[in-house]
């Protein structure tokens, strides 16, 4: 991935930004050979001109002065975690709800691509919003949104639900799960920039691996208050256990880990922890 711009205002806010997410880049200046293979070109639109048609590997992803500097920076990530596209499929917003705080993992095409922690109940359409805009915009198909909420805090849950269904009623290809989230507190995961992810995303990233109970808008109330008792539903671990439950944590833990790193995409994590004795 390289930036390519004289535009100095522009390479500020991209270069902080860059640094910030953990972007791995190079700088190309007017002297610089541009490269001939497969890269990743960040520039603004009036600039596109200084690359010749020639170069076919190159995939050039320009700003726009009016644009979203924040849905841009978003698109970078999907082309630097996941893969450059034209058009990408599906969103999937894995939700964990909390008195407090609100965990949020998002994946893009079955990769993760980023987590939140939100601490007001009403930025969490914002925030969902910011990635089906940046996605969306110049997709010439619906992408297919997916949400995923743990059941753990009836009440919150209930309002969340609500929220989202009022706020997507109007569109196709919309999805909801309802997902046990019980014990999804007790593993401590770190990104790529060794920072611990808060235990709202851990949460969040543990229900995006679970299957879940596909609800509506007619039907998910009825449905939480059926289940209102079974978040809980499990034994505790005899005295002799105890060594196989550390041991999955452990698996749990490196399962989550590579999936951070975009190891592996969400399928393939939700197979290989779907056997843990940890996960109801």
């Amino acid at each position: 991935m390289y930036i390519y711009t004289e535009n100095l205002n522009f390479f500020y806010r991209l270069n902080k930004e860059l640094i910030r997410f953990n972007v791995k880049f190079e700088i190309l200046t007017v002297r610089s050979k541009i490269p001939t293979f497969a890269s990743i070109i960040l520039t603004t639109f009036e600039e596109i001109h200084k690359f010749e048609k020639n170069y076919e590997k190159l995939q050039i992803l320009p700003f726009h002065k009016d644009g979203n500097f924040q849905h841009y920076i978003l698109k970078i990530l999907a082309a630097y975690k996941i893969d450059y596209k034209d058009n990408y499929s599906t969103l999937i917003f894995s939700i964990d709800p909390g008195t407090s705080q609100i965990g949020i993992a998002i994946f893009l095409d079955d990769y993760y691509l980023q987590s939140h922690t939100i601490y007001e109940k009403e930025m969490l359409t914002e925030v969902i919003n910011d990635y089906i805009l940046s996605f969306q915009k110049e997709n010439s198909n619906f992408i297919t949104l997916i949400f995923k909420f743990g059941r753990g805090v009836i009440s919150i849950t209930i309002d969340l639900l609500k929220i989202i269904y009022d706020a997507f009623k109007n569109r196709n290809a919309v999805k909801v799960y309802l997902v046990d989230e019980s014990r999804t507190s007790k593993v401590k995961i770190r990104d790529k920039k060794k920072r611990v992810k808060t235990k709202h995303e851990v949460s969040a990233l543990i229900i995006a691996m679970r299957k879940g109970i596909e609800v509506d808008s007619s039907n998910y109330i009825q449905v939480i208050k059926q289940n209102i008792f079974q978040n809980n539903n499990y034994h505790e671990r005899r005295e002799e256990d105890r060594e196989e439950v550390q041991e999955n944590k452990l698996n749990l833990k490196k399962i989550m880990e590579r999936l951070l790193n975009n190891d592996i995409s969400l399928s393939k994590a939700s197979i290989l922890v779907k056997n843990l004795n940890i996960m109801p």
